[in-house]
């Protein structure tokens, strides 16, 4: 069988996001508050897939969806995207997977939900079982893997669960570039297996937060240069004050892009994998595939939702270009 080939592959699910802005407060309970903007988008892996399609890149998204309202607009707007089908398998049930995002003061809250896969539990390729459906909903069933197999790539993107670890090694023996995020899942970032996962991928990417639970380490370059002792190059994203990172063990800081109104924080770190991901396999430096990635991250803090307002490959450069 012929093997179908990316420029990236991203393997993950997709969700749909219902951002509300304009928060006057934050919800206080038995109240009903009305806010000034309000977006539907889909977010998630999405956001990454989503903005490294802009930039000119050809995506594939590796996942699975439903026959249910939400499913059929993640695919919509996978489309409208320019991400390539071939590899999203439609089911005959529902997978709803929904976030309700509230941003508010920087920062957001999020509530989600999401469907367990109907796979039979001895269909689904997994490592290890799980009871919450974060976990369950990034298993991997038959059909699934064996588009994998026929499938090649220059790099690859994903979040870390211990599901993905078998995906993650026919990534390695393919010699695929692996850029990884944490994802919020708590199982997993305190689980036994996830310096494991780590050492599975060249990048690893978290947020603030992420990597100070992973490494209890309260300051974000201490947290970064523990990271980096399981292997990959880490990087950290601290939100308004950019990134840093540690490679060959040396610090890298990296600011962000000075915008002017945030007005919703919601994927910028997706946006920022995109970025970094396009700066890596353009081959230009480390320092400058780090501002590729905080350009994206802060330009999609300027609209709601987290591909609003991504730049084209041709934006990013004329900022990178002016940007000292």
């Amino acid at each position: 069988m012929a093997q179908t080939h990316f420029d990236v592959l991203v393997i993950g699910s997709p969700c749909v996001d219902l951002v509300f802005s304009g928060l006057p407060h934050w919800p206080v309970l038995g109240q009903e508050m009305y806010v000034s903007g309000f977006a539907m988008s889909v977010g998630a892996i999405f956001n990454t897939a989503a903005t490294l399609s802009r930039l000119g890149l050809n995506v594939g998204l590796l996942c699975e969806v439903g026959n249910d309202f939400f499913s059929r607009y993640i695919l919509e707007e996978i489309e409208r995207a320019g991400i390539s089908r071939e590899l999203i398998f439609v089911r005959d049930y529902p997978l709803r997977s929904v976030s309700i995002c509230l941003p508010y003061q920087g920062e957001r809250g999020f509530v989600s939900y999401t469907d367990d896969s109907q796979e039979p539990a001895d269909e689904i390729f997994s490592v290890e079982q799980h009871t919450d459906s974060e976990a369950v909903v990034h298993g991997f069933a038959p059909d699934m893997l064996g588009a994998l197999e026929n499938t090649t790539c220059e790099a690859a993107f994903l979040y870390i669960y211990p599901r993905v670890l078998p995906v993650l090694a026919t990534l390695r023996r393919r010699k695929a570039t692996i850029f990884l995020d944490a994802g919020w899942t708590l199982n997993t970032l305190s689980g036994d297996r996830l310096a494991e996962l780590v050492r599975s991928g060249h990048y690893f990417m978290p947020n603030e937060a992420e990597a100070t639970m992973i490494t209890g380490r309260q300051d974000p370059a201490q947290a970064a240069q523990a990271l980096a002792q399981w292997g990959p190059t880490s990087i950290v994203k601290v939100g308004a004050d950019g990134v840093i990172a540690c490679r060959d063990n040396q610090l890298v800081r990296c600011p962000a892009l000075p915008v002017e109104r945030v007005v919703d924080t919601t994927g910028a770190g997706d946006a920022f994998d995109a970025g970094f991901i396009y700066g890596t396999m353009r081959g230009y430096s480390f320092l400058d595939s780090l501002r590729c990635g905080t350009i994206c991250g802060s330009l999609s803090t300027t609209a709601m939702t987290g591909t609003a307002a991504v730049p084209t490959a041709a934006e990013l450069e004329r900022i990178r270009a002016t940007w000292v």
